[in-house]
């Protein structure tokens, strides 16, 4: 029987909505749980959700809820001593957009490191704007930006044509650096290992991406027929 050629590298179905939600809310588990025992036990790895929210002056606004409650909503009215609140006209969703990251923080709660996978979110229209500022604040504010880009549509933070010219993008931006380190690859090849930067003099740690979505291939069972 005729060996099957190993799958190297993204599955183009992974990018698909039936498909991505799951493959990027499940790689920030992977990567936390590959992580964990690899980083210093000063360091905290976590996986987070951020809301973007505008302000009255239409300013932009980062926040990671630390509570959250959650109660039942009230379609009638609510009684109470002196008065009785007339029922809402309609209701309408609120415009924000919780979105996973990995936070990795110091012994003092500081963030030093964030890795994120991007979602479609970040790569389109206001979603992209968002996220461009919230990592341009994060820089200013000297944290290490690591993102991974498994998508092949949307927009890309960084204007370099020889990042549009590849299908997946990863780049490691250090807090103190004006550049950022970029690795590339296209369908076919196999992803790269990048470095996940710590607090000095803390060393770098070494995340193997291909290991880790070929994990979440055979555990989903959608690579069961391709590995």
């Amino acid at each position: 029987m005729e060996k099957k050629d190993e799958q190297v590298g993204m599955l183009p179905i992974l990018e698909q909505p039936d498909y991505f939600p799951d493959l990027h809310a499940s790689l920030n588990v992977y990567i936390r749980d590959w992580l964990a025992p690899r980083v210093p036990a000063v360091y905290r790895i976590s996986v987070e959700r951020g809301l973007s929210m505008s302000d009255a002056a239409l300013k932009h606004q980062y926040y990671r809820p630390d509570v959250r409650i959650d109660n039942p909503a009230s379609s009638g009215s609510i009684q109470s001593d002196t008065a009785v609140a007339d029922a809402p006209s309609f209701v309408v969703d609120i415009p924000v957009q919780p979105q996973r990251y990995l936070a990795i923080r110091d012994q003092d709660k500081n963030l030093v490191t964030t890795i994120e996978i991007l979602s479609p979110t970040n790569k389109k229209g206001d979603g992209y704007e968002d996220f461009r500022r919230k990592q341009e604040d994060l820089s200013a504010q000297e944290v290490h930006l690591v993102e991974i880009d498994l998508l092949r549509e949307g927009k890309r933070r960084w204007r370099d044509e020889r990042v549009d010219e590849r299908d997946y993008i990863m780049t490691v931006q250090r807090g103190t650096s004006e550049i950022a380190n970029v690795w590339a690859t296209s369908l076919g090849q196999a992803l790269p290992t990048i470095p996940i930067p710590l607090r000095s003099p803390d060393a770098d740690v070494a995340l193997p991406l291909e290991q880790i979505v070929k994990e979440y291939l055979i555990k989903s069972g959608i690579g069961r027929d391709l590995l």
